[in-house]
């Protein structure tokens, strides 16, 4: 399941434009929706746990990235990366 904002001028399912929401599409369905520039994906944090580097990062290190459905799920079924939380937001300094 990939998070999306609505990009568009119309809502797509329960959302309004400039909203995000959760949902699993089809890789065809996604493809269609990106291509009609009514979506765009919210790039999620992925841990390289495989032996290779992903998306020039090293194994043991964290990347984002908005993955296409048919690329997250051939990269986590082939034991490369998974899903990480989201970073810590450091606080900044109070003068």
């Amino acid at each position: 399941m990939n998070r999306y904002k609505v990009v568009g001028p119309r809502a797509v399912l329960d959302a309004e434009p400039g909203q995000e929401f959760d949902y699993e599409f089809s890789e065809v369905e996604e493809a269609d929706m990106l291509a009609a520039g009514r979506l765009e994906i919210v790039p999620c944090r992925y841990q390289v746990v495989g032996g290779s580097e992903v998306f020039e990062t090293k194994p043991g290190d964290y990347f984002e990235a908005a993955l296409l459905v048919g690329q997250e799920a051939a990269l986590l079924a082939g034991g490369h990366i998974e899903r990480a939380k989201p970073a810590k937001k450091s606080k900044e300094k109070e003068d």
